[in-house]
Order: C-alpha cells, then sequence, then structure tokens
C-alpha cells in the first residue's frame, strides 16, 4: 500500500480556500512528487456552486506531478458521488475537504474510490531555506 503525505501549510491553504468559497464547493488540483502533496494549483475559469464544481481540463496544465485532486463538500459529507468517483479514476490521491474546514476535515480516496490514510507532515526548514 502507498503511503500518502500532505505538508501542513498545503492543507492549510485548501481549507482557507474553502472557506473563501463557502457555501460554493472550492476545487483545484494537487501538484505531487514522492507521494507527498507539495501544493494546490487553483483552475482558471473553474465554476463551482453549493452543490458541485466543474473544472475546465484544458486549463489543467500538461504536467505528470498534477496527479492529484481536491474538492470541498459545504454540507459538512466527506464521502464521494458518483460523479467524485468518476473524476477519481484518473487521478492516483483525492482529497475531500468538508465544513467546518479543519485540520481534522478532510477524508482522501485513491483512483477506486477506496478510502487512504494521508499524514499530515512540516516542511523541512532546510528546503525553504534553499528555495528563497
Amino acid at each position: 500500500m502507498v503511503e500518502w503525505y500532505i505538508y501542513k501549510d498545503v492543507l492549510e491553504s485548501i481549507m482557507e480556500f474553502s472557506k473563501s468559497f463557502y457555501p460554493r464547493e472550492f476545487s483545484g488540483m494537487l501538484y505531487t512528487k514522492n507521494n507527498i502533496i507539495e501544493d494546490i494549483y487553483i483552475i482558471p475559469q473553474t465554476y463551482s456552486n453549493e452543490n458541485s464544481a466543474v473544472i475546465r481540463l484544458d486549463f489543467v496544465p500538461l504536467s505528470m506531478s498534477i496527479n492529484g485532486s481536491v474538492h470541498s463538500h459545504p454540507s459538512g459529507n466527506g464521502y464521494p458521488s458518483r460523479a467524485d468517483l468518476s473524476f477519481f479514476q484518473s487521478k492516483d490521491i483525492n482529497i475531500i475537504v468538508y465544513h467546518p474546514y479543519d485540520l481534522f476535515s478532510f477524508k482522501a480516496y485513491n483512483s477506486k474510490g477506496e478510502n487512504i490514510e494521508i499524514k499530515v507532515i512540516l516542511r523541512e526548514k532546510s528546503k525553504l531555506l534553499k528555495n528563497l
């Protein structure tokens, strides 16, 4: 079984975006490297309402490192819909965050729609300093 990780600051950003979109759904794509979710990409021209989000796939960058998705469920339900399960099939990792959008209000799923665990980790300070 593959282990997945997400940087805490990325999860915090996802939750903040979700809060700002509330009561509409928020959606984005995930940059990953070595099974670590390193960043989020907000897709231009995405439409959302209280029940769904429509991503313009023609605006998604063609990058091998974008192999995950994230979206919010304003209802507080962290379980995937049929449409979610269909979309998950093309992604390695999929996250659903839900109201109240704290660091514990998320569930992760693989491409088959199976619930999987993601560990929240801190970025190494040395990595941040090297990127400055």
